[in-house]
């Protein structure tokens, strides 16, 4: 017979050793991407919860950082089908001092949205500090420089071997096993969110959010590019400062002259990422076309908005990285030579003068008797081939660009060869043929 403290001693042994392996189990699923549910406080169920800190339309996969400074956890988030779910959740420690960080040696971790600038691996390091690998942030950024906010030197790194000391001078510390697994997810520019306190979502809650987010967004881009003045003057707050340093007075003044001057215009965003600290400060980053008849511009923006106390949001900061309109331009007038050949060669005329402007004149032919005359050709010939090579394409004006080309034409009755120029007018995406010349030669 099993005396009593025996019976309740083995029963303790193996209550213990079933909470260790559950424990054990479900933080191995969590940090293999397996569990994606994360119990929020006062509630006994858990749920499947989205990252209330990013919100996306984009077609491409990528990465996010999430620091919660209150819990020490760091979170691993992919963005894929625009649906942000939590990859990995980390334990680190961050800075001595709580709060947002404020000036140089304060041993407080930054609050904001940031960016990784590069990795550095080990053996560039001091192990005995920052342990096997670390990723610097971009920290002062637009908004903390315009704030006053001085320091340098954030990093997300590994620990040294040696480190007793609980917290950080500023930085985001990993226990040195978790580095070798997060490699895969950052890269140079991977978006870096550090808050007090992170928010999780439900699915519904998480859709309003992103409508709401996408609304303003929206919003501000239409008023921009229909010339709404006093509409686009109301998202900017009176704190607003952009990357030259043009306040906001001085800001909106070059800005509707440029309306008055130049009335029509086109701005295409593209690859629209939302990040959100803390649900009063956002940052909108996205790929920007500006198309009118006095510029062509192309790149990246930065839009850094802060809530306001009419619970509005307005924008404080704004970066433009351009990145030149060479290689957009060539992408778009390549895919129109190829349609318009395709076109041409099937023999199909309305999608082939699909391609011309309503404006087109050439060989004494407007777009009208370019079409009959087009339309008896492809009547008459049973095949024709048209062979391109020797593409050349040049930028004359931000809305007129030149197509020199090699062209070998051949159908039953006629066989030619020469250089053809086309001339096409409009943006990006939206080129038509404005005018063609023929010479005939080698």
């Amino acid at each position: 017979m099993i005396s009593i403290r025996r019976y309740t001693l083995i029963s303790f042994v193996l209550m213990f050793v079933v909470c260790i392996y559950n424990y054990s189990t479900a933080s191995k699923g969590i940090q293999k991407g397996e569990h994606k549910k994360i119990q929020k406080e006062g509630q006994n169920d858990e749920q499947e919860l989205l990252s209330g800190n990013v919100f996306t339309d984009t077609e491409r996969s990528f990465n996010v950082l999430l620091v919660d400074k209150s819990k020490e956890n760091l979170y691993i988030v992919e963005v894929k089908d625009n649906v942000p779910n939590i990859a990995k959740n980390l334990s680190v420690i961050t800075g001595k001092n709580g709060g947002d960080k404020l000036k140089e040696g304060d041993h407080k971790t930054p609050e904001g949205i940031y960016f990784v600038t590069k990795y550095i691996p080990p053996e560039r390091l001091d192990k005995s500090v920052f342990g096997e690998g670390a990723w610097p942030l971009n920290y002062p950024n637009i908004v903390d420089r315009y704030m006053g906010k001085t320091g340098h030197g954030i990093w997300i790194h590994g620990r040294g071997p040696n480190r007793t000391d609980e917290r950080t001078k500023g930085c985001v510390s990993l226990q040195n096993s978790d580095i070798e697994g997060i490699k895969p997810y950052i890269a140079p520019s991977t978006p870096v969110v550090i808050a007090s306190s992170l928010e999780f979502l439900r699915a519904e809650d998480y859709k309003k959010k992103r409508k709401l987010y996408f609304d303003i967004f929206r919003g501000f881009i239409s008023s921009w590019e229909k010339g709404d003045f006093e509409g686009f003057a109301n998202y900017f707050d009176t704190s607003f400062k952009d990357a030259d340093g043009l306040t906001s007075t001085n800001y909106l003044s070059k800005k509707k002259q440029l309306m008055k001057t130049y009335p029509d215009r086109k701005v295409i965003t593209s690859d629209i990422s939302i990040f959100t600290e803390n649900s009063k400060d956002l940052m909108y980053k996205f790929n920007q076309l500006y198309c009118a008849s006095n510029m062509l511009s192309y790149g990246t923006k930065k839009l850094y908005l802060k809530m306001g106390g009419d619970k509005d949001y307005r924008i404080i900061a704004e970066e433009f990285d351009e990145t030149g309109i060479d290689t957009l331009m060539e992408r778009h007038v390549m895919s129109l030579i190829g349609k318009w050949q395709g076109s041409w060669q099937g023999k199909d005329i309305e999608r082939y003068m699909s391609f011309y402007s309503q404006s087109f004149y050439s060989d004494n032919m407007d777009h009208k008797q370019w079409k009959t005359h087009k339309k008896g050709l492809f009547r008459t010939s049973r095949t024709i081939k048209v062979d391109i090579r020797n593409i050349d394409i040049k930028l004359i004006a931000p809305q007129k660009v030149q197509v020199a080309f090699k062209q070998r034409y051949s159908s039953d009755t006629v066989s030619d060869t020469g250089t053809k120029t086309l001339i096409l007018s409009g943006c990006p995406g939206d080129y038509k043929i404005m005018s063609e010349t023929w010479r005939a030669g080698s």
